[in-house]
Order: structure tokens, then sequence, then C-alpha cells
């Protein structure tokens, strides 16, 4: 089941998210760092979207995606995943990726 779920063409709201340890649920301080909103079918390994997503507070981890014209163009069930790029070029994508669906419209 979907944790969110968008309707298709739509470009509002924007994605959000608090980004945190999975191991013990801590907020990962987000200074300096970028972030890629990384999204694709579950039955597929290429990205339908991965673009830059905007830092709303960093010490708390809060990250949005606003949604281009045509992301949200194909219903279907998603698997969505974050990229942190740190100021050290070090690398750490959120996991388990969430889900969710975009229904038709």
């Amino acid at each position: 089941m979907a944790e969110k779920t968008f309707v298709q063409g739509d470009t509002a709201p924007d994605i959000t998210a608090l980004i945190s340890r999975s191991d013990t649920g801590d907020p990962i301080d987000l200074t300096d760092s970028t972030v890629q909103f990384q999204m694709r079918k579950q039955d597929d390994r290429r990205f339908t979207v991965n673009g830059l997503a905007d830092i709303i507070d960093a010490i708390a981890g809060k990250v949005a995606y606003s949604w281009g014209p045509n992301d949200l163009a194909t219903p279907g069930d998603y698997l969505v995943q974050w990229e942190i790029t740190f100021v050290d070029d070090k690398i750490e994508t959120t996991d388990p990726p969430n889900s969710i669906t975009i229904r038709r419209q």
C-alpha cells in the first residue's frame, strides 16, 4: 500500500520528507549537502524522476521536491528515495525506499 497518493498531471503539493537514520531514527544533518529526489516504477530500475530537492531545515533533515510538469504524468505505483551527497562527497541513500501511487485523474 502506498504511503502517499498523488493525482496524475498535478504539480502540487510538493513531496516532503524528514530524512533520518534507519538504525536510530535521528535526523541526518544536511548542512552543506545536496539531496536528489529519485522516483522509479516498482518494476523498473530506471528513474523516471531524478531531481534536485530543496533543503528546508538542514539540522532537522527536512527536504522537499517540487514536481515538474511531467513528473506525475503516468499513473502507477512508484518507489521513491532521497540521495544525499555530503560536503566530503560521500553519498548516502535512504533505505528502505518509500512508496507512492499516482492515481488517474
